[in-house]
């Protein structure tokens, strides 16, 4: 009977073990996580999707966007920012980030933007000019 106690207890024992383990990596993680919001959050820089430059937060890309305006998910075309549109600086090459192509000056890229509830957008790249002809 005290084998059958000793085991039981030992259970339990490595059973409440495994569990703050599991909630100590699962804490690292979402603290983690949080971390990553902070860094992300208030001033600092995006980039343009196309030549990858830096631009101060507020900073507007060249975009034409399809009405309505008034939904969720909308067609955009993505022209650039003011480093490599209308005109590209010295140094610096538009290239896609779906198929990593150059795209020319006359071309763009193909975009869904997301108008979120909260007044936030968001744009995923689909696809550019180049890669869009096949």
């Amino acid at each position: 009977m005290f084998d059958y106690l000793l085991i039981g207890i030992v259970a339990v024992v490595i059973i409440v073990l495994l569990c703050w383990i599991y909630l100590r990596i699962a804490g690292a993680k979402t603290a983690g996580s949080q971390k990553l919001v902070k860094k992300t959050e208030g001033p600092g820089f995006a980039r343009c999707p196309l030549c990858d430059m830096p631009l101060p937060r507020g900073d507007n890309i060249f975009t034409k966007i399809y009405r309505p305006m008034d939904v969720p998910d909308q067609r955009c075309i993505v022209m650039g920012c003011i480093h490599c549109y209308p005109k590209v600086e010295q140094g610096l090459r538009r290239i896609c980030p779906v198929c990593h192509k150059e795209v020319p000056l006359d071309g763009n890229l193909i975009a869904r933007l997301f108008n979120k509830r909260d007044g936030s957008k968001h744009i995923h790249i689909v696809c550019c000019t180049e890669c869009g002809k096949k």
